[in-house]
């Protein structure tokens, strides 16, 4: 429902957002081509999903590929005007967020300073860690200064995409100040998952963590980090995976949607046995698959 005083303009505005906000991992294009046949207006559209288009890979961490390898889209190494920059490479580029390209590159170049050092040791070292733990996924340190004080940020990006079953998203962010001997991380964890195959199922997860960790060596720094990201990420898949043990088969039919005039639960099991279903004595061949969705 729209506000008072809200134009049919700004009430359509809000809609889209709105939808356009809250896409999934890897469908922002289907509900952004679904808005569009709804809508029928293309200038608006581009005008709104270039936007929301754009805050949504930052969010998500959109993993791009380079000439020099894998970087991400974020907050942390947006230039502004749509360019990037990837800290291994020292190069900028720029990203267009509808279309997934990647040109004009530039190099930046970068402080050699011990800080940097530090940085590209821990990137290395990740980036193992990445390909031994994910089948598809993206890790980028960024450097930051803050009143002259450096700090590092990592992102760690890792996906599974099937258009056929679901689409999952694993992201974490970890932040800490290069302040020798020892500094103190904090990580982020988001997970969403929206599977689609028999059901429609969105998860969200969210956890916070914070951790000490030495700055003495740079080399053992690495993997004393790569370390604690390990075991972090093996506690809360763990953690995960028991939570979902929890839900019963009794606490999944509750979860089901009620027939609004019977206020009973479908019997899935007993239908499934069958291969139509009577409906007030006319015989219909309705798919299951297509009831599941309607109930």
């Amino acid at each position: 429902m729209s506000k008072e005083g809200e134009s049919p303009e700004e009430e359509k505005t809000k809609m889209i957002c709105g939808f356009l906000h809250q896409a999934p991992p890897n469908e922002f294009n289907d509900i952004f081509e679904d808005l569009r046949i709804l809508v029928m207006d293309d200038q608006l559209m581009r005008t709104e999903a270039a936007h929301e288009c754009a805050n949504h890979n930052r969010k998500n961490f959109k993993a791009v590929k380079l000439l020099s390898g894998n970087s991400l889209v974020t907050h942390y190494n947006d230039l502004k005007g749509n360019r990037f920059f990837d800290p291994q490479s020292t190069f900028s580029f720029r990203y267009d967020h509808l279309t997934g390209r990647t040109d004009k590159f530039l190099l930046q170049g970068t402080i050699g300073d011990d800080a940097e050092l530090w940085r590209s040791t821990l990137n290395a070292a990740l980036n193992t860690y990445m390909k031994n733990y994910f089948s598809s996924g993206t890790c980028c340190v960024f450097r930051k200064d803050l009143k002259s004080n450096p700090y590092f940020v990592v992102c760690l990006e890792g996906h599974q995409f099937r258009t056929s079953e679901f689409n999952g998203l694993w992201t974490s962010e970890w932040t800490f100040a290069f302040t020798p001997p020892t500094t103190e991380v904090t990580g982020n964890y988001r997970l969403q998952i929206h599977y689609f195959r028999k059901a429609n199922w969105h998860l969200a997860v969210d956890k916070t963590v914070q951790r000490s960790v030495s700055l003495i060596n740079r080399v053992q720094f690495a993997m004393a980090f790569t370390q604690l990201i390990e075991a972090e990420d093996n506690e809360f898949q763990m953690g995960l995976e028991g939570n979902l043990q929890e839900l019963s088969v009794d606490l999944w039919k509750t979860l089901r949607r009620r027939i609004p005039i019977t206020r009973t639960v479908i019997g899935w099991d007993k239908l499934l046995s069958k291969e139509s279903t009577k409906v007030k004595g006319f015989e219909s061949s309705v798919s299951l698959s297509m009831l599941k969705v309607l109930t």
